[in-house]
Formats: structure tokens, C-alpha cells, sequence
């Protein structure tokens, strides 16, 4: 190639990408320019919403740069109270507002806000776009748009070392509240309530953020500080009392003027001058916890006692068999006693009756009846107590139960058996199931088919597979006389081994051999049943020969149970799966290779249009333009794709001659385009235009020696121009460069 045309080419490259760079530059000055929604602006620094006031407005302003749908909507959002648009709530919307680029929105509020970081954003449907975030600002809604009364308008007293408390009587059921003291807000206190122990002037409102809830402060409750006389009762805080014992619960300070209110467990039960109040233990309700509360006529405060509780006087009584209450021939049991008495004294008893030399706090147990012990303690306050009644009970009858938890009929196995319960009846027909130490006396022998299994002896047995399927009992013995036998379970396990199918090939074509499916799974203890399309098949071994497509599975059976495969797709033959990465036409440059890939065959064979074999493989290089086949085959069948290959036309003329006599770029060579057509007419000019050569059919041999002339060092320029008849389809200059 010649300086010139590298020359020629450098620029109209050149060209190019500054025409593509300058396209990429102008998009991105349209994209960035398309954010064209405006940050909306609140007509307001924050919001009091209420029934009677909830009209509020959002200025927003978009501009038009880019063409808006005619169903858009511009949509104002709200976002949660700590400004998180993930569920935003829509205040407003506006569809006929496209043409409109300054507006307001005007909305109200939900109920629901409560905050002080809310913000709004405007959302575009068509095109979808999102303003930028508002500026945060403060929303509440104000159920309560009134004062709040604190303590009914009264003021209040409070005694040293105790407290009262201050409450909001006409709205308790708000959300949040704030107290002040002194004016001072007081942080945590978020109740309807609040104690105080302080004196100061005190008030309440409705925690409606920072601007709204002036609107609800209430009135002001000035709390007066008292001496406090420091009322107690004296003693201690917890009494037990003996039956018929009485006790006095005393003030420390005793003044007939005062009022002394006496309370248990919560309720006032006298109000006297008196310091002291008397209990009595032989009153059935005396116990529980006694205050007492004390006010002065010369003072407005109440001065509140500690409590103290008082009890009766006793002792807890329980008994326990400890290895259960069912008593098996020859096995005694032991009853046990246990008191919180002090010095306790025992007595056993059967049936109502005294138990000689039966005193102490444990008694063995030989006879079936009904047990209970006397506990007495004469420690303190002199107490008897009787305890629970236990029976004990003689068996007459058993029942075993067994059980098979994780079986299911014509499962592969293996099953365990095991023993669920056995149960005792007593003459009464009732039952006791028996504890792990009663069961743990007994002795077993599992029995399959009337026949006792050597070795299965436990409370378990372990059925393997369907070689031990039959009825299986467990026999129970209780002692030499006594044996029990269960009700049968019968297990029928099933075929362990699933099949697996295979097929000689997945695909079968017409006229092609036949495909053979196989199972892994050859024993001829079993029935085989084919089954194709999920009908069943008249095929009954092992394997066999099929021509047909479908689905197929095999399905096993022994003994009444089944087992079915997988199952195994044979397809019909697609041509398609064999595919060429090239269309049936196409064209490359002339003097060019091209690389044809194939895929989905085994093997491949590569045909020129003489049917000539080229080349074996997935792949052939070619050259030359032609008729190209290439044969195919998966198993047994074949695919034929057959394509043509055309060198690409082309119109570009060269403008630089170099004869030379080097055997390059000595010719002006035309593309076949316009080489050797008929119907096509090159011409040629010298710089006085002159016309020195013309033809049609041209056949790239120009110029020829002695057609040119040079005049000094200056290489000749000709001029050219091709034509189809009267149309000039090309024109352009040749220099000639030796």
C-alpha cells in the first residue's frame, strides 16, 4: 500500500470517530439535561394539623426538557418521620399540570404524623422521574387541640419522705405526654401520671413535638412540701400467727386527733383515732398485708406505713410413691413423707386404719389400700396435719401395646419394633400404665408368626427387609404365673433397590437403529411392567428394544408392593441440534479466509460443491467462494446443512497507480463491481482531458507500457469515469506514480 492511501485512510478514520465522539458528547449533554424536576419547597416550617385545621401546600416547579406523556401524573409523596421514602404515603396528585411548570399542591395530612424529620418528593409517572428531597421539616397531628386539667384545678401537699401523685383527668389515653417542674421540662416522664415527691409548680401537655403542643398544656399545679412525722408500724414486717392467736399492729406515733386509716390488701377496713388495730387468727380471712395511712387535721399531705403481712402459723405435708403406685406381685413399694414442721411425729394408716410401728417418715409397702400419714408438731403453735391419701393397687389384668412409629407398608425397611406401654387393671377395671423401673422388672421374648425369635429378648426389635416380613407379637412376663401377650402388628417391607434406566441413545430418527433401554436392576424374582407416556407396556424383562419416543419408567413388583424408576426421555431426532455458527448465504472480501464452526454432532464431514471431502472435524477453513454441504451425524442418524459462501462487492476505486514493474499495485485494479461487466464503461482522461483509454468489460490491465507520460519530476494525474449508460457511477482522479 502507497504513503497516499495510508494517507487517505488515516483521515477518513480520523473523521470518523470525531463524528462518533462528538454524537457520544451531545448524548450525554441531553441525558445529564434531563433532570428536570425541582426540589419541592413546603409552604410552611413545620405542621399542626388537626380536624378543624389540616390545609397545607407544597410549591413545585419542573421544567419541560423532555416531551411529557399526556396521561402523566405528578404525584407528591410523604415520607415516614425519620425521612425514609421506602413506603412513602401520597399527599396529592395532579394530571393536568403538563403544561403547567410552576404549581402548589394542596393536601392534608394523615392522622397518623407524629415526627420531626418528615420530607416530601414529587414523582412523575410518564416519564418516570423523582424530585430531588424537600428540606425535613416537623408534622404532627393533634387529636387533642384543647387544655389539658391536671389534678381537677386543685393544688396539692406532699409530706417529707413520700410522694403523691398528679394525673391528667380529661385526656389519660394519649400517646405521649411532657411534665415540667419549675418550667423545666422533666426528661422520661411520657405517662398520663407522675409521682411527685417534691414541692414546685408542675403542669402537663401532650408531647405534639416542639411547635405544637403548647395547645395542650394544662393548668398549673403548685405541690406544697409538709414535715413529714414519720409514721411506721412497729415490729416486724411478716407475722405467723397460731390459731386463736391475736395480734396488734401498732403506730409509732399516737395522737387522738388524727385520722388512722387501715388497710389490707389494698382495701380500707377501719378508719379510727386509734394507733392500733387488732387481728384475730380464728377469723378465717385474717390473712394477708395491712398498712396503715395517717392524716394530720392540721395538714393536707397523707403519710403512708410500710407493709406488714400476716399468716397463719403451720406446716406443709405431702406424700410420694416413689416407684408409683401400682404394686406387682412380689415387689413392695416405698411411700415417703416430707413436712416443713419442725419437730413433726408420724403415723401411718391404711384403709382409715392405724398401721402398728408405722412412725416414722417412710413406709414400705406390701399390700395393696389406700395410705395417707398424720404429721403432728408441737414445736411453736401445737398443729396436726393429715397429708394426701395414695392408693395402692393389686393388678388382676395387663395389656401390652406395641408399636411400629416409623413403618409404612411396602417401605424398603428396616422397621423397628417397639414396646409402647403395658398397662395394670385393677378389679375395678382401672388402669395404671407401668414407670420405667416397673418395666425395667419384666422380661420379653418377641415372637414372629406363632414362633418365639432366638436372641429378641429387649423391648425393641429391629425388622431388617422384606425377607422377615410376617405378624410379630411381644410376650410379656410378669412373673412365673403371669405372662401377657400383645395384639399382632404385621409388617410387609418392600423392594430396597429402585432401577435406573439407561438407553443405548437418547434420540432416535426414522429408519435409524433401534434404541435399547435397560434397567440396572435384573433379579427375576421381580414382575418388570414397562411403562410408556404413563401407559403400561406389554415388555416385561429387564430391558428392551424401542423405535418410539415418549417418557419411559419401569415399574417393579413383589409381593404386593412396587417400586416404579425415574423416568428416561427418548427424543425424536432434531436436525436442530446439529447448528452452523454461519447463515446459508454469506459473503466475505475477496482474497480472505473464512472459519465455518459446527456443534451438536458426533462427527462431521466437510463437502465442497463438487462434493469433493475438504476436511473431518467441527470446524473447515475456507477460501473460496462456492457451494459448501457439511454431513453430520448423532448414532445411527445424519444431518445435511448445506450453505454458499460469495465474495463481498465492492465499490471503492484506488487512486494511486504505481507501475513500476515491482508485481504490487502495478495495474489500476477495479472491484468486480465494475471489473469485467458489460454493461459498464470505463473512461480515461489525461490533465488536458483528453480522453486516452475507454472500454467496457474492463479487465484491470491499464495502463499498459508507453501509455504514460511524464512531464519533469511531477507524477501524471489522470481522471476517471465510470458509467452504466448515460449514469455516471463513479469519477475521480488516478495519479501514477513510478
Amino acid at each position: 500500500m502507497t504513503n497516499s492511501t495510508q494517507m487517505y485512510r488515516s483521515k477518513s478514520v480520523r473523521t470518523n470517530r470525531l463524528v462518533l465522539l462528538s454524537l457520544a458528547i451531545t448524548g450525554f449533554a441531553v441525558g445529564a439535561y434531563a433532570q428536570d424536576l425541582k426540589q419541592p419547597v413546603p409552604g410552611f416550617s413545620y405542621a399542626c394539623a388537626s380536624e378543624s385545621y389540616n390545609t397545607f401546600s407544597v410549591n413545585f416547579q419542573w421544567e419541560p426538557t423532555q416531551n411529557v406523556a399526556s396521561d402523566n401524573e405528578f404525584i407528591l409523596e410523604l415520607s415516614d418521620e425519620n425521612g425514609d421514602f421506602s413506603a412513602p404515603t401520597t399527599l396529592a396528585s395532579a394530571g393536568n399540570k403538563n403544561t403547567v411548570y410552576n404549581f402548589d399542591f394542596n393536601f392534608s395530612f394523615p392522622q397518623t404524623v407524629a415526627g420531626d424529620n418528615y420530607k416530601v418528593r414529587v414523582r412523575s409517572t410518564n416519564p418516570a422521574k423523582t424530585s430531588p428531597l424537600s428540606v425535613s421539616f416537623s408534622a404532627y397531628y393533634r387529636g387533642v387541640n384543647e387544655a389539658l386539667i391536671v389534678n381537677n384545678y386543685q393544688e396539692a401537699s406532699v409530706c417529707e419522705s413520700s410522694s403523691i401523685t398528679l394525673t391528667v383527668d380529661n385526656y389519660p389515653d394519649e400517646q405521649a405526654y411532657n411534665w415540667y417542674k419549675d418550667m423545666v421540662l422533666i426528661e422520661g416522664e411520657k405517662g398520663p401520671s407522675i409521682e411527685v415527691s417534691e414541692g414546685g409548680i408542675y403542669f402537663a401537655e401532650i408531647d405534639y413535638g416542639d411547635y405544637c403542643s403548647v395547645s395542650t398544656s394544662s393548668n398549673l399545679v403548685e405541690v406544697f412540701t409538709e414535715a413529714s412525722l414519720g409514721v411506721e408500724l412497729q415490729g416486724d414486717t411478716t407475722i405467723q400467727l397460731c390459731d386463736g392467736e391475736v395480734y396488734s399492729l401498732t403506730a409509732n406515733v399516737n395522737d387522738p386527733t388524727y385520722t388512722y386509716s387501715w388497710y389490707k390488701d389494698g382495701q380500707l377496713i377501719a378508719q379510727t383515732n386509734q394507733h392500733i388495730y387488732t387481728v384475730n387468727s380464728s377469723n378465717t380471712d385474717f390473712e394477708g398485708v395491712y398498712h396503715l395511712e395517717v392524716d394530720r387535721p392540721d395538714a393536707t399531705c397523707t403519710e403512708k406505713t410500710s407493709e406488714v403481712t400476716l399468716t397463719k402459723a403451720g406446716f406443709d405435708l405431702n406424700i410420694t410413691a416413689d416407684q408409683g403406685n401400682l404394686l406387682l406381685p412380689g415387689e413392695s413399694l416405698t411411700l415417703s413423707a416430707s413436712t416443713t414442721a419442725s419437730s413433726p411425729a408420724y403415723q401411718w394408716y391404711r384403709d382409715g386404719q392405724v398401721i402398728n410401728n408405722a412412725a416414722s417418715a417412710t413406709l414400705t409397702v406390701t399390700t395393696p389400700g389406700s395410705y395417707y400419714v398424720t404429721v403432728s408438731d408441737n414445736s411453736g403453735c401445737v398443729a396436726q396435719k393429715n397429708s394426701n391419701t395414695i392408693t395402692i393397687i393389686d393388678p388382676v389384668s395387663y395389656a401390652v401395646a406395641i408399636a411400629a412409629p416409623a413403618y409404612t407398608e411396602c417401605s424398603a425397611g428396616p422397621v423397628e419394633l417397639t414396646l409402647e406401654t403395658v398397662e395394670a387393671f385393677d378389679a375395678d377395671g382401672t388402669a395404671v400404665i407401668l414407670d420405667e423401673n416397673q418395666l425395667n422388672s419384666l422380661s420379653y421374648q418377641w415372637v414372629q408368626n406363632s414362633t418365639e425369635l432366638s436372641g429378641a429378648t429387649q423391648r425393641n426389635y429391629q425388622v431388617n427387609d422384606r425377607t422377615d416380613n410376617g405378624e410379630y407379637r411381644l410376650k410379656v412376663t410378669v412373673d412365673a404365673g403371669t405372662t401377657v401377650m400383645s395384639d399382632p402388628i404385621n409388617i410387609k417391607l418392600g423392594i430396597t433397590e429402585t432401577p435406573v434406566l439407561s438407553a443405548s441413545s437418547s434420540t432416535y430418527c426414522q429408519g435409524g437403529e433401534l434404541v435399547t433401554i435397560t434397567s440396572s436392576v435384573t433379579d427375576t424374582a421381580y414382575t418388570y411392567t414397562w411403562i410408556k407416556d404413563g401407559a403400561p407396556l406389554s415388555e416385561n424383562g429387564s430391558s428392551f428394544d424401542t423405535n418410539l419416543t415418549g417418557s419411559y419408567q419401569l415399574k417393579l413388583a413383589l409381593d404386593g408392593c412396587e417400586v416404579i424408576s425415574d423416568p428416561i426421555e427418548i427424543m425424536p431426532f432434531d436436525e436442530s441440534a446439529v447448528m452452523l455458527d454461519v447463515p446459508e448465504l454469506f459473503s466475505i472480501p475477496e482474497g480472505e479466509t473464512k472459519v465455518v464452526n459446527a456443534s451438536g454432532a458426533e462427527t462431521y464431514q466437510w463437502f465442497d460443491q463438487n462434493q469433493n471431502l475438504i476436511t473431518n472435524g467441527p470446524s473447515v477453513t475456507l477460501t473460496e467462494a462456492g457451494n459448501y454441504t457439511l454431513k453430520a451425524t448423532i448414532g445411527s442418524c445424519e444431518v445435511y446443512k448445506s450453505f454458499t459462501m460469495e465474495y463481498q462487492l465492492s465499490y471503492a476505486v484506488p487512486n494511486v497507480v504505481t507501475p513500476n514493474g515491482d508485481g504490487f499495485n502495478d495495474l489500476w485494479i477495479l472491484p468486480s463491481s465494475f471489473a469485467y461487466q458489460a454493461d459498464i464503461t470505463v473512461s480515461i482522461f489525461d490533465e488536458n482531458g483528453v480522453q486516452i483509454f475507454a472500454t467496457n468489460q474492463y479487465q484491470n490491465n491499464w495502463p499498459q507500457a508507453g501509455n504514460i507520460t511524464y512531464n519533469g519530476n511531477r507524477p501524471p494525474i489522470y481522471y476517471y469515469k465510470i458509467n452504466n449508460g448515460k449514469q455516471v457511477l463513479k469519477q475521480g482522479t488516478i495519479t501514477v506514480i513510478k
